[in-house]
């Protein structure tokens, strides 16, 4: 990935307050939700993060298969980029705590050790953006 694809890629992230990933139900389906991307709004790399309980249907989801997609789309600027990748439910401590916000007891959880409280890591496989009528796509690497 060069350069310039990588700022105009965090560019979009860092922009969006919401990200619509997309995580394969039990019928085998796709199912497609948003979540906050308030923890990616400076992320310096597409190790991005999220948070969760970690009793909802998207964790039960990533437990049988981790693949997501992540589509992020700003309306202001009409600007949009799917990355795909894998998710996972962080369980190192020093990364929970790293990512906790006192703010977060007001949704019921305790502090960075509660196990209802989740933090998804997303580690990045792949993009695609549409450039003046072209597809750009690749792996990441």
């Amino acid at each position: 990935m060069t350069n310039a694809t990588f700022d105009h890629i965090i560019k979009i992230i860092h922009s969006c307050p919401f990200v619509y990933m997309s995580t394969i139900n039990k019928d085998k389906y796709p199912e497609t939700r948003h979540l906050m991307n308030t923890l990616n709004e400076k992320a310096e790399n597409l190790n991005l993060h999220f948070l969760t309980g970690t009793n909802s249907p998207k964790v039960e989801q990533l437990n049988k298969n981790d693949k997501v997609g992540l589509y992020y789309y700003n309306p202001e600027t009409h600007m949009a980029v799917r990355l795909f990748g894998r998710m996972k439910l962080e369980n190192n401590p020093v990364e929970r705590g790293k990512y906790w916000d006192e703010t977060y007891k007001m949704f019921g959880y305790t502090g960075p050790n509660d196990e209802n409280w989740g933090l998804l890591t997303f580690i990045p496989d792949g993009y695609k953006y549409y450039s003046g009528g072209e597809v750009i796509t690749d792996k990441i690497k």
